[in-house]
């Protein structure tokens, strides 16, 4: 590996990269004919931070290993639910743009969520070194996410719910099923020390800031 591509991803180097990738991504959604080039890359796109957010978590095991594959799963299967039945975050639906689906709920959609706890709960530990403080705000970080995601969401052809806005029990389910993934990090003490990780929360909460303001102004 050379030296220019050893800094490219290196730990240091890396958020400012993500700074300069969503900025390309903004100006894609901006000008009207990319916007399509830019909806048909967000699932892989994901992939990649996700990939390389990964690639940066510094105690692989088997408890970890086990931890994360449990997160991915149940909140897949969580969401698969309440796409088929309406009950657990509102009536809503799946469109394009997170790429291929099964039984209408995308495949990536797992692997988000294991970023979005790993990510916030990596910001919490920054914040406080008390275990309920870390997960209460772990969990308050994800519906500040949310919240901001749910305003993008329909313009970036991810999802839509029928009713418009997603209802009060969307964020009453996630703020649950947060708590509860914050709360096996704690409990079998997964450590997740990775600045490139929570650089990517923040930086994709400010990409999705301005490209809701701007969607909000522009776009009808």
């Amino acid at each position: 590996m050379n030296n220019s591509w050893t800094k490219l991803i290196s730990e240091k180097e890396i958020p400012m990269n993500f700074v300069r990738f969503y900025t390309v991504g903004l100006l894609l959604f901006m000008l009207p004919f990319t916007r399509e080039l830019f909806i048909s890359m967000t699932a892989l796109s994901l992939l990649l931070v996700i990939g390389v957010i990964l690639y940066f978590h510094k105690e692989w095991n088997i408890k970890t290993v086990f931890y994360f594959a449990f997160i991915v799963v149940s909140s897949f299967l969580l969401e698969m639910q309440g796409t088929t039945t309406g009950e657990i975050f509102g009536a809503y639906n799946y469109q394009r743009g997170l790429g291929l689906q099964i039984n209408h709920t995308p495949v990536i959609i797992g692997l988000n969520w294991l970023f979005l706890v790993y990510a916030s709960h990596d910001i919490a530990n920054r914040i406080t070194s008390h275990a309920l403080q870390r997960i209460l705000t772990g969990t308050l970080l994800m519906i500040i996410y949310d919240l901001l995601l749910e305003w993008v969401a329909p313009f970036m052809r991810m999802w839509s719910f029928n009713s418009g806005y997603p209802p009060l029990r969307n964020f009453v389910a996630w703020f649950i099923a947060s708590f509860i993934f914050h709360s096996g990090l704690e409990l079998l003490n997964i450590h997740t020390h990775n600045k490139p990780a929570r650089m990517l929360f923040i930086i994709q909460a400010g990409f999705f800031l301005v490209l809701g303001i701007y969607s909000s102004t522009f776009i009808r």
